[in-house]
């Protein structure tokens, strides 16, 4: 059966999706790219794969306190292509 990855990261750039060697995002909070992936990993579930979405925090609290607090960096740069190729 066919699988689809979505692999969500925290960095002093934002959160960005990992998805089919495409990266999105620059998100600010990382529900934001947690509800974005899962609405794309929709698709995937209507077409019968597999889907597996992972989400990894910075390592320092301090990483995560700067993500949260709408830093300059952490503005969206990008729009996350949904797994049939569309951007939203």
């Amino acid at each position: 059966m066919p699988q689809a990855s979505y692999r969500i990261t925290g960095s002093a750039d934002g959160w960005v999706i990992e998805h089919d060697g495409k990266r999105g995002g620059g998100y600010e909070l990382p529900e934001a790219a947690f509800e974005t992936a899962v609405a794309a990993a929709s698709l995937d579930l209507k077409e019968r794969r597999d889907v597996t979405i992972s989400v990894q925090f910075p390592e320092g609290p301090e990483d995560t306190e700067a993500l949260a607090s709408g830093s300059e960096p952490a503005l969206q740069r990008a729009e996350f292509d949904s797994p049939l190729g569309k951007a939203k």
